[in-house]
């Protein structure tokens, strides 16, 4: 199970854009500590588990291998709560944060009729198959 664990920091680490140096100091813990977590080396404890996890947005749960599902935890500043997404729906709400005019349709079809949805939807169906025309 440690080895699994040291796999997933490792892998969460790259993937947060963090050297082993960088996330040592921001997990107030030595590189080469960190190193050995990663390498299987070491059984870190549960409270150093928590930093970790706090630190690369997901859940301890995971890292032990207890869940499949990753979880980004995502602190909400308005509201003063965590929010616990897995993977995918991580990356849906980065797309949505990073263009409005997606997201506003979605707040847009989120009260709109069945009807309203069908025709979006069919219109969809039809940009997309004019799309893949275009790019043969």
């Amino acid at each position: 199970m440690i080895d699994n664990l040291g796999i997933k920091v490792k892998y969460l680490r790259k993937e947060s854009g963090y050297s082993l140096r960088k996330f040592g100091k921001i997990c107030n813990l030595s590189h080469s500590y960190i190193n050995d977590i990663e390498r299987g080396r070491t059984n870190p404890s549960i409270q150093t588990l928590k930093i970790i996890a706090d630190k690369l947005n997901t859940n301890m749960s995971y890292l032990l291998g207890e869940s499949n599902n990753q979880c980004q935890l995502i602190k909400e500043s308005s509201d003063k709560k965590e929010y616990c997404y897995n993977t995918e729906d991580y990356e849906i709400i980065k797309i949505l944060n990073n263009n409005p005019k997606i997201k506003h349709i979605i707040y847009e079809l989120k009260n709109s009729s069945a009807k309203r949805i069908d025709i979006f939807l069919k219109t969809w169906d039809f940009v997309k198959s004019i799309s893949k025309n275009i790019d043969k």
